[in-house]
C-alpha cells in the first residue's frame, strides 16, 4: 500500500527579514545596534548645545521632527536619528541674497 501525502491544513507563512516600510520622510527605519545606547533629552540637548525643552519640543512637532523612541512616559534618542535629523536640517550656504556683488 502506498502512502498519500496530504496538504497541511495550514501552510506556514514566511516573513521577510527587513522592513519595507518608510517613514514619512521615506527613510528606512534603521535597525537598532545592539551595543546601542538609548540617549535621554538631557543627553541630546548637552550635546546640540540646546536646552531639553527644545529637544522634547522637537521630538513632539510634525517638522522638524526628531525621531523618539517613547517608553512609557519617557522620551529615548537614537543618536543615529539625531544625527539624520541634523543632517536634514543643515543649511548649505546663506539665505541672504548678494547685492551689487558685495
Amino acid at each position: 500500500m502506498q502512502s498519500v501525502k496530504t496538504k497541511p491544513a495550514i501552510e506556514p507563512i514566511e516573513f521577510p527579514t527587513t522592513s519595507t516600510h518608510s517613514d514619512r520622510n521615506g527613510r528606512r527605519p534603521s535597525a537598532p545596534r545592539a551595543d546601542e545606547r538609548l540617549l535621554t533629552p538631557r543627553e541630546v540637548a548637552d550635546r546640540l548645545g540646546v536646552s531639553q525643552r527644545w529637544v522634547r519640543d522637537h521630538s513632539t512637532r510634525r517638522w522638524p521632527r526628531i525621531t523618539a523612541v517613547k517608553l512609557g512616559s519617557l522620551l529615548r534618542f537614537r543618536w543615529t536619528d539625531v544625527e539624520d535629523f541634523l543632517a536634514h536640517n543643515t543649511l548649505e550656504g546663506s539665505s541672504k541674497k548678494q547685492v551689487g556683488g558685495v
